[in-house]
């Protein structure tokens, strides 16, 4: 490879490495995450699995395409279950999108049970085309048929 060649392979890697780092700004709030559904999907004797509902929120102001999440969902403060997802989808700027995942959960995540289902919901997104990681962390409660729903914290 003679030296033309060569800077020009290298100056087209530095536009492409400059071009990859300009399509999030530097800045970037992870989006906020709250559970807002819980279905059971099957039941096993040693595994569970069920079908989440994640509302995603983006708090940017522009538009973060998510391309995979992993979580760990606890439910008053036990280890309830955990999952990935490589749902790709695009939240719009100040915007929000709703996420179906199924996660697992086993008998030995559930040893405790109490009355109402306090949550935390822990985690990374990946975002971009190189899968940049941001951390979550959000707490609430579920809204119990006849009760009423409330807020989520914004991070713990």
């Amino acid at each position: 490879m003679n030296r033309r060649s060569l800077l020009v392979t290298v100056l087209l890697a530095a536009v492409l490495v400059l071009g990859a780092c300009a399509t999030l700004p530097g800045k970037t709030e992870p989006p906020r995450v709250s559970l807002i559904g819980l279905n059971l999907l099957s039941m096993e004797l040693f595994e569970q699995r069920y079908l989440v509902r994640l509302r995603m929120k983006n708090p940017n102001d522009f538009e973060m395409p998510v391309r995979g999440l992993d979580f760990r969902l606890d439910i008053n403060g036990e280890a309830f279950a955990d999952g990935v997802g490589n749902q790709a989808v695009t939240i719009p700027a100040f915007g929000e999108q709703v996420l179906e995942l199924e996660v697992s959960s086993n008998l030995s995540m559930q040893r405790k049970r109490a009355p109402g289902l306090a949550y935390r919901i822990t985690g990374r997104v990946a975002i971009g085309s190189y899968g940049q990681r941001l951390p979550f962390d959000y707490s609430g409660e579920l809204a119990l048929p006849g009760g009423e729903p409330s807020e989520p914290d914004e991070g713990v």
